[in-house]
């Protein structure tokens, strides 16, 4: 699976309170997988409403909730090669080839 994870405190004693999917699923039961998930499914959310896949979507994440307190991050080498290393025509070959339902 293609995630972002989020981190609250993640220099000190990270606590996961968010995991982002490549496929727009927020996972998690906190007030920030809370509002997340609110925010995606807000029409007038003048940011996140923009996005149609989610490889835009988490690379959104990944730079808006890395602040210091809260940091996000890919779980795995591949989940950051995909959002961020492959090139559009290259993304769209391995979305074919996953079968994944990257759009939102």
């Amino acid at each position: 699976m293609i995630e972002v994870i989020i981190y609250k405190n993640p220099w000190e004693d990270p606590e996961e309170v968010a995991r982002v999917t490549i496929e727009g699923e927020v996972k998690g039961e906190t007030p920030t997988a809370t509002s997340l998930r609110d925010r995606m499914q807000d029409e007038r959310d003048p940011i996140i409403s923009e996005y149609t896949d989610g490889r835009e979507l988490l690379r959104y994440v990944t730079a808006s909730y890395s602040n210091g307190y809260v940091m996000a991050g890919y779980d795995s080498e591949e989940s950051q090669q995909v959002v961020e290393d492959l090139n559009d025509e290259a993304y769209r070959d391995w979305v074919r080839d996953s079968g994944l339902d990257t759009q939102l």
